[in-house]
């Protein structure tokens, strides 16, 4: 939970970010007690513990069959795999290789569909070659490919080349899934990296993600110097999509901060208080933020 107010325009922290471990079903109540008399801003970040609800792994499935059917059928294709049961095709990576089937390899994926019915190196060889790619996370690519459970962990360590691989192949639910794990994570210190990232791999929810944070919600200021740097190297299209967000928020803004003639002469006229009706003075506001499953307010 982090509260920020912008006095001219510029973010100011008023409180610092507060972590709460709150069960699922449980309310929570954050009051914050404050002298911001500009507009504010309450940012909530959620973070599920997947251990505590006795979810340690990702399993890719198709969502219309049932628990059972895909259960047996994620049980059979994974053992074909682990004990190399009439394997035909051999993925070369860095530091090793891996035994696998086209067919189910072509079943999953696009691209390798094209390698393995038009008359190409990797058919008549039997091969394919992944030289951008370490051992390990292509053991972890090629087990989601055939549906097999992929720990939180792994996933972690992974995820840079999956999005690697899952662009280049053709794997859109792997994609998918290293794209939201990207977004709960994302801060001030990876967000650059990140934003190029989600451009360069076609990753949507990531980009939006990171020109709001930006923007909307002032990383720019925090890291000037890498933010100036990355404007002037970075692709057109992502500096033109930050330029254009920022010029809409300051429009916003601007209509935001123009109280009509009325209000403000009621302002003056009326004496300030503070929120518990006590005596004049400084302009006080408080925050009441309620958190109830997966309901928030700001």
């Amino acid at each position: 939970l982090k509260l920020t107010y912008f006095p001219q325009g510029r973010p100011v922290v008023l409180h610092n970010l507060k972590e709460v471990d709150v069960p699922l079903k449980h309310p929570y109540t954050w009051t914050v007690m404050g002298g911001c008399e500009s507009r504010c801003l309450v940012e909530i970040k959620f973070g599920v513990n997947y251990k505590a609800y006795g979810r340690t792994h990702y399993i890719l499935r198709p969502r219309r069959m049932s628990t059972t059917s895909v259960e047996q059928a994620q049980s059979s294709v994974a053992r074909m795999l682990r004990e190399d049961i009439l394997t035909d095709i051999t993925i070369n990576a860095v530091g090793g290789s891996i035994r696998a089937h086209r067919a189910v390899l072509a079943a999953r994926s696009p691209v390798f569909m094209s390698m393995f019915t038009h008359d190409l190196r990797e058919k008549e060889l039997s091969t394919v070659d992944i030289s951008d790619m370490s051992i390990e996370a292509c053991q972890a690519f090629v087990g989601c490919v055939y549906g097999v459970a992929m720990s939180e962990e792994e996933l972690l360590v992974h995820r840079s080349e999956l999005v690697v691989a899952s662009d280049k192949y053709g794997v859109e639910n792997l994609k998918k899934v290293c794209e939201e794990s990207m977004i709960v994570d994302v801060s001030t210190e990876n967000l650059l990296e990140r934003l190029q990232m989600a451009h360069t791999y076609s990753l949507p929810a990531l980009k939006r993600t990171c020109v709001r944070l930006l923007v909307d919600f002032g990383r720019m200021y925090e890291i000037p110097n890498d933010f100036e740097e990355f404007m002037k190297t970075a692709d057109q299209d992502i500096v033109g999509e930050i330029r254009s967000t920022a010029m809409l928020r300051g429009r916003k803004l601007e209509d935001r901060q123009k109280p009509s003639a009325e209000k403000t002469r009621r302002r003056k006229s009326m004496p300030s208080q503070d929120s518990d009706g006590g005596a004049p003075g400084k302009r006080v506001r408080r925050l009441n933020v309620r958190l109830a499953g997966d309901e928030w307010a700001k």
